[in-house]
């Protein structure tokens, strides 16, 4: 791999989207991430996006193929004690770990910060959760939904006077804006880590990401003990007109005035959306079409950046900015499960044929899911 930080390596135990997609872009960046499962817990975008029953299912996810593109694919057994001295012989020729387990499983494994330190001192260890590595509710099981709520960014979701809304799965923001802090700071932990020799353990917390993107809002609370955070529909404070406007072709525009227009309603419902947005612009009027899926898809500006062809053909997330005015490159489609187990242990711990059969006889290692039917 090549990239910005071509050298580095990673051990990933990241799942879904918080830790898969912090590794992600770490890779398309150019860092060697080794993509850590087993036979008996797959990342469960492995399962969630599961297209058929055919065998061979588990490679076949779009979800997972989106967040662990560039990736090296190892399936080891973490609750096997052979299966966790290998990751630890692993750690001592990485510089990155990135997990978002639930708080203390990596260490009841054996293979936490303090015990993956004494391994390597150098290591830098990005430990994403939904509420932190500490306080009392470390251990609260929590979803986009709940992290919506928690954060305050439900509050101001919906419409004035309606229940607050939730993003849900369809969105699930504060996985997504977690993984794009995380990344930057395990870069940065890394440059450290090299200057001085000693790694760090970093806590990342997506309520509290979530909730430093409102920070004028509870800016706004601090000064005034009355001030609630509560839906506003479209409009906003000081804007004196903005909201989405349905067109003839059935299509919605978002509009934003700097003088309100009784009849910007009427206008948009007798064009369709592409010349409604159009003339709207050529009067100086911030005006947009409101894309969905499909429309992103087809739209051209996104084509190499924001949305990327892997080696399959499949599409997959790209990186939000460019490198030089260049999009990522997708140089390897996301792993079949375990598929580099064998090449990495050779590569990286001298692993010849007859440990690699031993570890594969007591189920350390596998290439198929060793959880039933899914």
């Amino acid at each position: 791999m090549k990239g910005p930080v071509s050298g580095v390596r990673v051990l990933d135990f990241g799942l879904l989207t918080a830790g898969a997609n912090t590794s992600a872009m770490l890779a398309d960046l150019g860092a060697d991430v080794l993509k850590i499962e087993s036979g008996a817990y797959l990342d469960p975008f492995r399962v969630i996006g599961k297209i058929d029953g055919d065998e061979g299912w588990w490679n076949r996810s779009p979800q997972f193929r989106f967040t662990n593109r560039n990736k090296r694919g190892l399936a080891l057994n973490l609750k096997d004690p052979e299966g966790q001295r290998v990751i630890r012989a692993l750690a001592a020729h990485c510089d990155v770990v990135v997990e978002n387990f639930r708080r203390g499983v990596l260490d009841r494994a054996g293979l936490g910060y303090e015990a993956l330190k004494a391994v390597n001192p150098r290591i830098v260890f990005a430990a994403i959760s939904s509420q932190g590595d500490t306080g009392p509710e470390r251990m609260n099981v929590s979803f986009g939904s709940t992290l919506d709520a928690t954060s305050g960014i439900a509050s101001l979701s919906g419409y004035e006077d309606e229940e607050p809304r939730i993003s849900g799965m369809d969105v699930n923001y504060p996985d997504q804006i977690v993984s794009l802090f995380a990344t930057g700071i395990v870069i940065a932990a890394v440059m450290e880590a090299r200057r001085s020799g000693k790694g760090a353990f970093l806590d990342f917390s997506q309520r509290e990401v979530a909730s430093f993107t409102l920070g004028e809002e509870i800016l706004a609370a601090s000064a005034d003990p009355a001030y609630r955070l509560a839906p506003r529909g479209n409009g906003a404070a000081g804007v004196a007109q903005q909201d989405a406007y349905r067109c003839n072709d059935g299509k919605w525009i978002a509009v934003t005035l700097a003088k309100a227009d009784s009849g910007l309603g009427s206008f948009c419902a007798g064009k369709d959306s592409t010349a409604a947005v159009a003339e709207l612009l050529a009067r100086g009027i911030a005006a947009a079409p409101c894309n969905d899926g499909n429309d992103l898809l087809h739209d051209g500006q996104l084509a190499g950046v924001t949305l990327v062809r892997d080696a399959q053909g499949g599409l997959v997330k790209g990186l939000p900015y460019r490198l030089d005015g260049k999009g990522i490159a997708i140089e390897r489609a996301a792993p079949d499960l375990g598929q580099h187990t064998d090449a990495v242990l050779r590569e990286l711990l001298g692993y010849g044929d007859a440990e690699l059969s031993a570890l594969k006889k007591s189920g350390v290692t596998s290439t198929t899911p060793t959880v039933g039917d899914v």
